[in-house]
């Protein structure tokens, strides 16, 4: 049998954003992901993640990664990840590199 408390728990350790515990896990025992859709989800991420943190090391706009409850809702996992060479080639937007509030 599958031991929905412990896939939430690996999925909470690797999700990026720490917030909603509670509520989130009570969405995930109402979800009750597959072995199948539990893969799917984290293989998303993982690929969600490298992107953003692709984006960041270049200095390259990325949305901040939802809340956790609202990536379960809205079934982000089937999110496609944008090509990253597009992305650094064609970014518009380049954030800023500031050290510390000071030097803006």
């Amino acid at each position: 049998m599958i031991n929905m408390e412990k896939l939430f728990d690996y999925f909470w350790k690797k999700y990026p954003k720490k917030v909603g515990k509670k509520q989130c896990k009570e969405y995930w025992k109402k979800l009750k992901p597959s072995p199948e859709l539990y893969t799917i989800m984290m293989v998303a991420l993982d690929k969600q993640k490298k992107y953003k943190d692709i984006c960041n090391s270049n200095n390259v706009f990325c949305p901040e990664f939802p809340h956790p409850i609202r990536w379960l809702k809205h079934e982000r996992w089937e999110d496609e990840v944008p090509n990253i060479k597009e992305t650094l080639n064609n970014s518009v937007y380049v954030k800023p590199k500031y050290k510390n509030y000071d030097e803006r």
